[in-house]
């Protein structure tokens, strides 16, 4: 299926079945594709959370609007977005762009 495809029949996963989980090459696919995912100014300003702490995902469900799939789901992967960008960051966007170019 080509990812167009893929995109036109997303829909939200009402329940998961906890005894299923993604293989180590799944979950690295998956990490490493959100990890090369760009933003508009190449800052990429957010970080992604793979939570595997059962007993932590159990807590979260109480604020995710007690939705379950939060701790049934194979992986719970949280994105933090910075909500502001400074000077700071872009020095050490441009700073990282030079060292590893």
């Amino acid at each position: 299926m080509n990812p167009i495809q893929a995109l036109k029949r997303r829909y939200a996963t009402k329940a998961f079945d906890p005894s299923r989980t993604l293989s180590d090459d799944q979950l690295f696919q998956l990490t490493e594709s959100l990890r090369l995912s760009p933003s508009s100014f190449g800052l990429q300003p957010w970080k992604f959370i793979v939570v595997t702490n059962s007993a932590i995902r159990e807590q979260l469900v109480s604020h995710s609007w007690g939705q379950r799939q939060v701790a049934d789901a194979s992986h719970l992967i949280i994105l933090c977005a910075k909500d502001d960008t400074t000077e700071a960051d872009i020095a050490a966007y441009i700073q990282d762009i030079s060292t590893t170019r």
